[in-house]
């Protein structure tokens, strides 16, 4: 458990982590440690908190980070971070449902595409927030 928290928290190799409060880490925490064999966690420890989850693991990341994190600050920092404004990410994190956030995440993270009507309905909000919010330059 403890080798999972410095992982979230960016005490492995590549020294990022997901800035999240402590409790809301540990939560993530458990809940992988709970959901993963211990072959697909030592994936997942063994790469870089910057990689996306190994095959298998997908699933229960997104689960556990939807279920312990507070997903909407979580991409305000991460934003942030990346070089967006406050008020830009803000905007941008509050534009998507959980839904939307979820299918989005998990495309990004097993690299399939979602089906074809959700596809149209992520493009229209992506869209849509391009259009409230306006761009800007990761």
């Amino acid at each position: 458990m403890d080798d999972v928290v410095a992982f979230l928290e960016g005490n492995g190799t590549d020294g990022n982590g997901m800035e999240l409060p402590e409790a809301e880490t540990r939560c993530v925490a458990e809940s992988l440690v709970a959901g993963l064999d211990s072959d697909l966690l030592d994936e997942v420890l063994a790469g870089s908190f910057d990689d996306d989850p190994p095959p298998g693991s997908e699933v229960v990341v997104i689960d556990a980070l939807f279920g312990c994190a507070a997903m909407r600050q979580f991409m305000v920092n991460s934003m942030v971070a990346d070089g967006a404004t406050q008020e830009e990410a803000e905007c941008f994190a509050g534009a998507f449902d959980e839904n939307t956030m979820r299918v989005m995440m998990t495309s990004e993270f097993t690299g399939e595409d979602p089906d074809p009507a959700m596809e149209e309905e992520l493009m229209s909000a992506v869209f849509g927030v391009m259009m409230t919010c306006g761009g800007f330059d990761e």
